[in-house]
């Protein structure tokens, strides 16, 4: 079952659940413009605790929860030191440094799973004062997954050996659970400082690590997003995180794609994934990469035209949703990328019209890799499943 509801004006929730497996909430909020951000921390957590409260959900529920923040540099250590920050505490938290545009100053994503057995109860391995480098393992009855978040490493002065330590990072994660990349990382968010600049140093130290533990197009690579985003040390040039899942095998791991709509990003070098499904027992996870105004041979349709590149953008997910079966009304939440947020109000109609009214929605400022692309979408999506894999628990 999946439901989704809107409490107030600034937050929206969806549900979804099955008979057998547990029970699977994302919550999105955003602080009104015009406060100040210890008003909008405030707001944010009122919020964000009606919702616990409505859904019967404890703080040990959380998995993982992302601030957006408008000024990542001068804010954290406000946000560090108030309640709200203490309050998820058991959980991933994610922090990057992009303006909500359809709100002020703060917003989250929060993803929580309530199990009636007790399971995936966290081990938390991080210091939220040190935002850097945290790792936070939620261990279920059939699966259990490892949370990488807020990955740097600024020893180096360049994007690309900067990546390469992120990643030396998520691998040495992995190892204390007996877990790889190559077998079982399944979704990365990375944001790069300055992405028209250092964007293409990631590319390179990504692909030529894939190349090394055998992520390819002929066996698979892994769903991402990358795009501006900056953390809260000026000298970080990249920042990810990063869900892997313990015990999953590969029949698990369905590539989605729309060839008719959008070209494999290996065509043009780059190696992430249009989509992945992950197929459990009793329902399958959508991880819908971020995904922009592109057609069939990998070019930028509707140049300098925002509201046709959001028509278009629309059109490639849903293409990647119909491939499952699915479509916008199974997605549990969307994140709307923009390089001006400025063009927020050309584009408010179109999201109206185009997006169900339910879905929980979150705007943010964040040019996309490549200048031409003015707008992306990324979200996960849930759907029913029945198969011989164990249920999602």
């Amino acid at each position: 079952m999946q439901t989704s509801y809107e409490t107030q004006q600034r937050l929206k929730c969806s549900r979804f659940s099955t008979e057998s497996g547990a029970e699977e909430y994302y919550i999105v909020a955003t602080a009104r413009e015009g406060i100040s951000f210890f008003e909008a921390i405030d707001e944010i957590f009122a919020l964000y605790e009606a919702a616990l409260i409505e859904n019967g959900l404890e703080q040990t529920t959380l998995q993982m929860i992302r601030f957006y923040l408008s000024d990542i540099t001068n804010d954290f250590p406000k946000l560090a030191e108030s309640a709200l920050f203490n309050y998820v505490k058991n959980g991933a938290v994610s922090l990057v440094g992009q303006t909500p545009v359809n709100g002020g100053t703060l917003g989250i994503i929060a993803y929580h799973i309530k199990s009636n057995n007790g399971y995936f109860s966290q081990k938390v391995n991080n210091n939220l004062k040190n935002y850097k480098n945290q790792n936070v393992f939620s261990a279920g009855k059939n699966y259990s997954m490892v949370w990488n978040t807020c990955l740097v490493d600024n020893t180096s002065k360049n994007s690309e050996q900067q990546t390469v330590g992120i990643f030396d990072k998520t691998k040495s994660f992995l190892d204390n659970h007996s877990m790889t990349i190559r077998n079982n990382t399944v979704r990365t968010w990375i944001y790069c400082r300055d992405v028209d600049n250092n964007y293409a140093g990631m590319v390179k130290a990504r692909r030529e690590l894939f190349d090394t533990i055998g992520l390819t197009h002929k066996t698979r690579y892994i769903a991402s997003t990358g795009i501006e985003g900056k953390t809260v040390d000026p000298g970080c040039l990249i920042v990810m995180d990063a869900l892997s899942i313990e015990n999953i095998c590969e029949e698990q791991l369905i590539r989605i794609e729309a060839p008719e709509n959008l070209s494999s990003t290996h065509h043009y070098g780059v190696t992430f994934e249009r989509g992945t499904r992950v197929r459990f027992g009793d329902r399958s996870h959508l991880h819908i990469s971020g995904t922009a105004s592109i057609d069939p041979a990998g070019n930028i349709l509707f140049p300098g035209d925002v509201r046709n590149q959001l028509q278009r953008t629309i059109d490639n997910v849903e293409a990647l949703l119909a491939s499952q079966n699915a479509d916008l009304t199974s997605m549990q939440y969307l994140i709307l990328y923009m390089r001006d947020p400025k063009s927020y109000p050309l584009i408010e109609d179109i999201i109206s019209l185009r997006i169900p009214s339910d879905v929980p929605l979150i705007a943010v400022e964040g040019p996309v890799c490549r200048p031409g692309w003015l707008v992306e979408i990324e979200g996960v999506g849930i759907i029913h499943d029945n198969n011989e894999f164990p249920v999602f628990e």
